[in-house]
C-alpha cells in the first residue's frame, strides 16, 4: 500500500519537478530509464550527488596546479609578480600572433593576459600575485600545456612533475588537464556525467568517462609527488557515488537496491573515518 501511494505522490509531483528543472534536462534521464519517471528522477538525483562528490576533488586538483605552476615560473621569471609584469612578456610573444588563412587577418592568442587583466579589474583595490591567482579559471593553468605557450616558456611548466612516467610528454599532460577542466565544467553546470552517447546521439548509461576522470586527477597528484589517499581520504566520496549510482541504474527501486545500498554504506564510511 505504501508502496503504490508513494508511486502516485511521485507521479503527481513530477510534472511540477519538470517544470522547474526543465523537460530538456530531465529528457536524456527519461530515454536512459525507459520512460519511468520515478526512476528517472532517482537517476537525476544520483548525477547530482556524483557530481557533489567530484567537487571537493576538483577544486583541489586546481588549487595543487595553480600553486605548483605559480613556484615553478617565479623561479623561471626570478619574479614574485610575474604575472602582473608578463602581462608584457611572454603573454605577448610574437610567436602568439598568427594570420588567418581564410580570412588574411592577424589573430592573437592573447588568452593569458586577457585572463590577467579581466582579474586585475575585478580586484580592483589592493591587487595582489595572490589575489590574481585565486579568481584565475582553471583553463587559464591548463593553457601553460598548450603547444604554444610552452614552447615559449622551453618547456618549463611540466618540470612541475617530479614523478612523471616516463614516455609522458607535454600532450599527455594537456590531454588529461583538458578532460579534466571540461569535466569540471559539466560538473559545475549540473549537465549529466552518468550518461554517454552513441553515433546516432541517443543516451545510455555509462560511466566510462568518470571513471577516466577520477584516475586522471589520481594522476596529476601521484606525478607532482602528493599522496591522492592521504590528502583526499576524508574528502573522498567518488568511488562510494560510483558504486551507489550503478545499483540505483540496474535495481533501483527493488528491494536488492536497499540491501546493496546499506551494506555499501557502512563499508565506505567504515573505510572513511574508522580504518
Amino acid at each position: 500500500m505504501q508502496t503504490k501511494f508513494f508511486r502516485r505522490k511521485m507521479s503527481i509531483n513530477y510534472g511540477k519537478i519538470k517544470k522547474y528543472i526543465s523537460a530538456p534536462r530531465l529528457q536524456t534521464y527519461e530515454i536512459v530509464c525507459s520512460n519511468n519517471t520515478q526512476r528517472a528522477l532517482k537517476a537525476y538525483q544520483t548525477n547530482i550527488r556524483l557530481s557533489q562528490a567530484f567537487y571537493p576533488l576538483l577544486t583541489m586538483v586546481e588549487v595543487v596546479l595553480r600553486n605548483a605552476i605559480n613556484e615553478e615560473l617565479t623561479d623561471h621569471f626570478s619574479d614574485a609578480n610575474w604575472l602582473i609584469n608578463q602581462q608584457t612578456g611572454f603573454m605577448v610573444d610574437p610567436s602568439l600572433t598568427t594570420i588567418d588563412r581564410r580570412t588574411n587577418q592577424l589573430r592573437h592568442n592573447h588568452y593569458l593576459k586577457i585572463s590577467v587583466e579581466k582579474s586585475i579589474r575585478k580586484i580592483r583595490i589592493g591587487c595582489t600575485q595572490g589575489k590574481i591567482i585565486s579568481t584565475l579559471e582553471f583553463g587559464f593553468w591548463t593553457a601553460f600545456f598548450d603547444n604554444y605557450h610552452y614552447r615559449i616558456l622551453s618547456g618549463s611548466p611540466i618540470r612541475i612533475f617530479s614523478r612523471l612516467p616516463s614516455g609522458t610528454n607535454r600532450a599527455v599532460v594537456f590531454d588529461k588537464l583538458t578532460r579534466i577542466r571540461d569535466f569540471r565544467n559539466r560538473v559545475y553546470h549540473n549537465e549529466p556525467i552518468i550518461f554517454d552517447k552513441n553515433n546516432a546521439g541517443t543516451p545510455y548509461y555509462s560511466l566510462d568517462k568518470a571513471n577516466e576522470i577520477y584516475q586522471d586527477i589520481e594522476d596529476i597528484f601521484t606525478w607532482l609527488n602528493l599522496d591522492f589517499v592521504k590528502w583526499t581520504k576524508k574528502i573522498d566520496n567518488v568511488p562510494f557515488e560510483l558504486k551507489r549510482t550503478y545499483y540505483v541504474i540496474n535495481h533501483y527501486p527493488s528491494r536488492k537496491y536497499y540491501y546493496f545500498r546499506v551494506k555499501l554504506g557502512i563499508s565506505h564510511y567504515k573505510k572513511k573515518y574508522i580504518n
